[in-house]
């Protein structure tokens, strides 16, 4: 499986791939792919095995990535934690050398540590040949920027780095030599990594340089950097290109030859820089900013220059570098490209002659800007965002394999997204008005693709885009807007703008911003100008309320995501000073603290999260990003645990939160009040404990007493709040300063929280209530002792009360969960785990045969005399290749009657493999033989048709059908398919499933209900820490993350293991195969640190020595952290826990006997099955949608296309259907319905590991069955009427059928209306399935197969060949066959 999250895709117009050896490499001589690490940068910070993984997504250590990279070639220094810390070692350098003649090369990895030290790896062992220090940067934050080049048959490095960085204490570990401290560009053989001499060491002379990149062209090495000290201040200095050259080139020395600023709108800092080759000409792009802090719409910008003007500079710069010639240097000044607000990372490269750019930004957009002529941009188009909104590294790196893809690299993750969205263009004219080279006009499919998606052109003629419009008669709309922003002279009344609110909207626009000034009621025409990227349309809004002279409001409109200038123009005058407006996207939240509140409310609440700014206030604006106050709001009657859904309203849309949970108020008992430390005052008070965790902060306690006539007031300061198990106590002091007395006796004592307030009665005052309550009770214990058979009645009544309450509980809580309860369906899981076809293919071939999987990976012996070999098998293929002889055969094996059911079955896929690649042969058998079958049912019933898998074309049309839907199944179903099966596990571990029996109370199967299930609680964000030690090649110690799981107290051990694991994977994906018997899980609490077992010496023992398997409850835990440490175990024993031991469902449970043991005083509650049911449709509800989306995209017709297979044998069916003069149009429909849905579809609905690799367990299996039915009972056309007794399999999509069936009969319809496929187009369909699968199975082991079956029946065969004429040449050559294949036998080849 692939390790990035999207398949191969085409490549664009013109191009084809490199060689495998040749990956990456240049076109221009023979010279080294640069990559360089993310953290070079001044900001960025990463770990070195993420570089690593890195630079193998990219395709440059091994040209295809697969998850199964072997350990052996992780390339990682010795030591050293995470980034992040001080003595951290970080990567600097990644290179690799290639030549025309394709030798392994070396890959070059420079590392923080050891003075900043350089390794060089042969490849492709990945064997260390030479380690070297003070090569890179040792500086955590330093720059390090190299290439790679060849002359001579030489390689060199030619490295930039900040080796000092000015500071008189270097951090620990990185205090370079004196000869290296000052040096800036080091030329190096690859051989040494020495330099010569003193002449290939360019040293600065006063400030240090942050370098940028690295460049070689032209026989020069070029460097872009800017000075260090301009991070820090405002320095106007601009960035610089340095440039050296070779005076001699046979001494091969290298020298300064000069430099030249780089003059993009005076911007100081210079983050990213890629260079574009075409020919022999180039062009150099730097993405330029601003060194002010705030975040303006032009912060940013985009320069070009040619690298004929870079490479002949003269002068140097002398408080740059000591080399050089000392004069005037030369400024090239460039108009921007592009202004943006947070570009960080650019790629350029040449597509149809069309210069295309890809910008990275700091809010995680991926852009695509395409340049005109004079390098001016049109408006970029958004190819992807970040979901996170992470930065992008400051590198972007194009899929060497496929072009069609470029590498994104952001945070601790690599995506590969596609370089255009050409499908997002309808019409022709619109496609090429787009102007986007990658995208054109497919005439035959009459839609905008890229061109090797065009399938069926084999020339320019059926694909055309902007390159071709001269010979099209379409008017092609401009890309490349003029600014519309009016400059007139100013007079001297206009308006005056003091300020705009708010300056932070969301993306859906703002219906109301306000504009305050001076001047507005005398002024006309006032307009709102906001202008966004350049090259972008701005936007021209007419004022909305001119409220009076200083005050007035406008509307925006929704827009991407992005900063924007806004001014203000009144009277056609020149416009305001601009401003800077921030478009967001909607605020998400990632916390809330503390998530608890009182009935009354009033509780100070924090929500941490993202773009909190743009949430909507009545007369107020948040204005911090990350935090959002508020005071819970009171609940007039809610009950315990009630929990509030938190929503922002932004505009008119409502974004989902947090979840707030509500708790009684809390209980305050009694107060005891030490005046004895006269003046001093202390104050206990006491509570019942609860679980809303009041800090001091929050408690307000105060005392009134009577001083004469006036009621007088005393706050305490609250010192501390202790917790005991059977009450809290808060303890609370006041220092009197006064002399003033306090009459005790009309002391009162309040506690206020929020809006709860309270007066606390003394601790005398509750004795007499005591005496009241105790009294009744003795007297109620007298009565009972001597009234018991009142009891007995009373206590039956009380039981069936209960019981009652019990089953309306349920009831209810049923309605409400249905009402109210959604499943959060996870929008994004990552990578599916598709299986390659080869393992699709064999588990739909041989689905009950096991065996057969592994016999196709295997080599059989190799033959000492290779050409009797081959002729044997030879002329088997040959002899299956005549169309007369292998019906006949397959018509006489079927009448054997030991030829059984299995033996049909595996024949057809036997028979499938050794027809892999002539699918067009395969295909007129599969005719011939359908055409056969019909004939021998017609006289019967024709309708049962293909409804059984009895013979060999029944088996035969199921593996057809997976062979030539394959593709349409990966690319259109595989992924709402693999969202089904997540989702509804996702759905099933939200509540409780027995370890056992693997019953679940979520789920579609009431087989699988688990109806014994007692009371349960989430316990909410479980914090798990993940942490890896003792993995093999991972010396570097441990790398730790911290994910949240949610589990149910309920949960065993191995249950958390395993939604820790998965939340795991889903998050990072891991690449070692890890089991989960593998994992340790250990429970980590300020006073202790234990291991968490199913089953350990604390397990509660139930009756007849059954034990119950531990939970998360058994280990009291509630919100804590947990340790999960992934171990690799070589030695580890699964525990079988089916017979010893139980889990939820309990012994004897349905008995309702009593429980024994500690923990099960008293009788179960009484449990009836049928008060579950709802949890059926429960289930149902949450997973609608998807299993709506995924039967949608089975049925429906993209781009009104049906798959080739599916309309060619739906066109063979009527066409049959016809010639045998069938008027009634149920029966076709039943055979289309038993070819394809039922043969095809259930199977693979009910198996996704025949797609994915995944495990499917038997409660899946279970829900899957029922979905599968439903899926079958949309194409039956059978009117289902059923009663209350139905299964609830058939109840539960009851109502859901009748619609499917009306959208299955119009699908049938769409298909036939389809125009028909010529026999070419369906020939040239076959022969490319054909050829994918060249090679991808051992035919020769099938046709063995097949000759154990023709051997078998050898006599039976040659029989039937002898009674039909015209077999006589048949004959020989089956006699020949079998002669070859006795000779091996007799040599044990066979």
């Amino acid at each position: 499986r692939s390790a990035i999250p999207s398949a191969p895709g085409p490549r664009p117009a013109g191009r084809k791939p490199p060689a495998p050896r040749q990956q990456g490499r240049a076109k221009q001589g023979t010279r080294g792919r640069l990559f360089v690490p993310p953290q070079s940068g001044p900001r960025g910070c990463k770990q070195s095995s993420d570089i690593l993984l890195s630079a193998a997504a990219a395709g440059w250590l091994t040209g295809v990535v697969r998850s199964d990279l072997s350990r052996s070639r992780r390339v990682v220094p010795p030591g050293g934690p995470g980034c992040g810390e001080p003595s951290g070692v970080r990567s600097k350098l990644l290179l690799l050398t290639y030549t025309e003649a394709g030798d392994d090369g070396e890959l070059l990895a420079g590392w923080t540590q050891g003075q900043g030290s350089c390794e060089v790896w042969r490849l492709p062992d990945y064997r260390l040949v030479l380690n070297r220090t003070e090569v890179v940067s040792c500086l955590p934050r330093g720059s390090t920027a190299g290439v790679v080049f060849r002359q001579a048959d030489d390689w060199y490095l030619a490295v930039a780095a900040t080796y000092y960085n000015g500071r008189r204490l270097p951090p620990a570990g990185c205090e370079p030599s004196k000869s290296s401290e000052t040096a800036a560009i080091t030329v190096r053989p690859i051989k040494t990594l020495q330099p010569r001499g003193e002449w290939d060491i360019i040293k600065y002379n006063k400030e240090p340089l942050h370098f940028v990149d690295a460049l070689w062209w032209g026989g020069r090495l070029f460097f872009p950097y800017y000075r260090l000290k301009a991070e820090l201040d405002k320095d106007p200095e601009l960035p610089s290109m340095v440039v050296m050259h070779q005076p001699h080139r046979s001494e091969h020395s290298f020298d300064l030859q000069g430099q030249v600023y780089l003059d993009c709108g005076c911007r100081s800092l210079l983050i990213s820089s890629s260079l574009i080759r075409q020919e022999e000409r180039g062009w150099w792009v730097g993405v330029f900013h601003h060194n002010h802090g705030d975040r303006a719409w032009d912060s940013t910008a985009v320069c070009v220059f040619r690298m004929e003007e870079l490479q002949d500079p003269t002068c140097v710069y002398i408080t740059h570098f000591y080399s050089g010639t000392n004069c005037k240097v030369q400024s090239i000044k460039k108009s921007p490209t592009l202004i943006h607000s947070g570009l960080v990372a650019v790629y350029g490269t040449v597509v149809l002659n069309q210069i295309v750019l890809f910008l990275g930004t700091d809010d995680g957009q991926l852009l695509k800007a395409i340049l005109n002529e004079d390098m001016k941009s049109n408006c970029p188009e958004i190819l992807y965002e970040i979901e996170e909104e992470t930065s992008i590294f400051p590198k972007l790196r194009l899929d060497p394999v496929d072009s069609n893809y470029i590498y994104l690299f952001s945070a601790n993750k690599v995506r590969r997204i596609p370089v255009a969205n050409c499908g997002r263009y309808v019409s022709e004219q619109e496609c090429l008005s787009a102007k986007d080279p990658y995208c054109g006009w497919c005439s035959l499919n009459q839609r905008c693709t890229l061109k090797e998606n065009c399938t069926r052109s084999n020339s320019t003629k059926g694909w055309f885009n902007i390159s071709h419009a001269p010979d099209k008669d379409l008017k092609i709309l401009l890309r490349f807007p003029a600014r519309n922003q009016v400059c007139t002279p100013s007079f001297m009344h206009h308006i005056n703008i003091h300020s705009i609110e708010p300056l932070w909207i969301s993306t859906l626009g703002k219906s109301e911003i306000t504009v305050k000034g001076e001047n507005f009621t005398h002024a006309s025409g006032i307009k709102l100008i906001l202008t966004g990227s350049s090259g972008c349309k701005q936007e021209i809004i007419k004022v909305r309320n001119v409220i009076n002279d200083t005050q007035m409001t406008f509307a925006l409109p929704p827009m991407r995501k992005e900063a924007k200038s806004v001014c203000i123009q009144a009277d056609g005058r020149k416009c305001s000073p601009p401003v800077t407006l921030h478009y967001v996207s909607l605020p998400a939240c990632f916390g809330i603290t503390p998530n608890t509140s009182w009935i009354s409310g009033g509780r100070k609440i924090t929500t941490t999260g993202r773009n909190l700014n743009v949430v909507d206030k009545i007369s107020e604006y948040p204005q911090n990003k990350s935090e959002y106050h508020y005071l819970s709001p009171s609940l007039s009657h809610a009950t315990e645990g009630k929990v509030v859904d938190m929503i922002f309203k932004v505009e008119t849309t409502f974004v989902p939160c947090v979840k707030l949970h509500y708790h009684p108020d809390p209980v305050f008992i009694n107060y005891q009040l030490h005046t004895e430390l006269d003046p001093d005052l202390e104050l206990k008070i006491y509570k019942e404990n609860d679980n809303l965790n009041i800090s001091k902060t929050e408690v307000e306690v105060y005392l009134s007493y009577m001083n004469g006539s006036q009621t007088a007031k005393i706050y305490f300061s609250v010192q501390n709040i202790t917790e005991k198990p059977d009450r809290s106590t808060i303890l609370c002091k006041f220092k009197r300063e006064g002399t003033e007395k306090i009459d005790f006796s009309t002391v009162k004592v309040f506690v206020k929280l929020g809006n709860f307030e309270l007066e606390v009665k003394p601790t005398s005052s509750y004795i007499y209530l005591y005496v009241l309550i105790l009294l009744p009770i003795v007297v109620v214990a007298f009565i009972v002792t001597r009234y018991k058979s009142k009891e007995l009645t009373r206590k039956q009544s009380q039981q069936l009360e209960l019981l009652e309450y019990e089953i309306r509980k349920e009831i209810r809580e049923g309605f409400a969960e249905l009402q109210m309860d959604e499943l959060d369906v996870v929008d994004s899981f990552g990578t599916v785990p598709f299986l390659d076809y080869k393992h699709f293919a064999i588990r739909t071939f041989f689905p009950e045969s096991g065996g057969f999987a592994s016999i196709f990976s295997e080599d059989i012996p190799q033959s000492r005399d290779q050409t009797r070999k081959d002729e044997s098998f030879n002329m088997l293929h040959a002899l299956i290749c005549n169309k007369n002889f292998l019906v006949t055969l397959i018509h006489t094996l079927e009448k054997q009657k030991n030829f059984s059911v299995k033996d049909r079955c595996l024949f057809a896929s036997f028979l499938t493999i050794a027809l892999q690649t002539k699918l067009v042969y395969l295909t007129h058998i599969l005719e011939v033989l359908t055409k056969d079958l019909m004939e021998q049912s017609s006289n019967v019933q024709p309708k049962l048709l293909l409804r059984r898998t009895e013979s060999v074309v029944e088996k035969l049309l199921t593996n057809w059908m997976s062979v030539c839907l394959s593709g349409f199944l990966r690319e259109t179903i595989g992924e709402p398919f693999y969202l089904l099966v997540t989702t509804l596990n996702q759905k099933i571990n939200k509540g409780p499933v027995d370890a056992i029996t693997c019953k679940a109370l979520y789920t579609l199967n009431e087989d699988w209900l688990l109806w014994q299930v007692s009371e349960f609680k989430t316990v909410v964000c479980l914090t798990v820490n993940v942490i890896f030690e003792k993995i093999p090649e991972n010396e570097s110690g441990d790398a730790c993350q911290t994910i949240q799981v949610n589990v149910l107290d309920c949960d065993t051990i191995g249950q958390t293991k395993e939604k820790s694991l998965q939340a795991f994977l889903n998050k990072n994906g891991f690449p070692y195969g890890l089991q989960l018997n593998e994992i340790g899980l250990e429970l980590v609490s300020e006073e202790q640190q234990r291991e968490l077992l199913d089953i350990d010496g604390s397990s509660e023992m139930i009756e007849d020595g059954i034990r119950k398997l531990n939970t998360i409850a058994h280990y009291k835990v509630t919100v804590c952290f947990i340790n999960v440490c992934l171990l690799f175990a070589f030695c580890c024993l699964d525990v079988d826990y089916s017979d010893e031991h139980c889990h939820l469902i309990l012994p004897d449970s349905e008995a309702n006997k009593d429980m024994k043991g500690s923990g099960h005083k008293g009788k179960q509650k009484f449990k009836v099955k049928e008060m579950y049911l709802t949890k059926l449709l429960s289930t149902k509800v949450a997973i609608h949608s998807v299993v709506e989306n995924l039967f949608r995209s089975i049925w429906s017709l993209p781009n009104n296309k049906a798959p080739v297979a599916i309309k060619y044998f739906f066109d063979f069916l009527d066409t049959q259907a016809e010639n045998k003069r069938i008027t009634d149009p149920d029966v076709v429909h039943i055979w289309k319905t038993n070819s394809l849905p039922l043969r095809f579809w259930v199977n693979i609905l009910k198996n996704p590991q025949f797609v994915f690799d995944v495990k499917k367990t038997s409660h899946i299996d279970g829900c899957l069955s029922v979905i599968a039915q439903a899926f079958m009972d949309a194409f039956s056309l059978a009117e289902q009427t059923m009663g209350k007794e139905a299964p609830t399999n058939k109840l539960l999509y009851a109502k859901d059928i009748p619609l499917y069936k009306k959208e299955v009969k119009a699908y049938y319809k769409a298909i036939r209306d389809l125009p028909p496929l010529t026999t070419s187009e369906v020939e040239e369909f076959l022969t490319q399935e054909s050829k994918k699968h060249e090679n991808e199975f051992n035919e020769e082991v099938a046709l063995m197969e097949i000759y154990r079956y023709i051997v078998k029946y050898y006599d039976e065969i040659v029989s039937k060949l002898e009674r039909e004429r015209g077999f006589e040449d048949v004959q020989k050559q089956l006699q020949q066959v079998k002669a070859l294949f006795d000779e091996k036998k007799k040599c044990k080849w066979v």
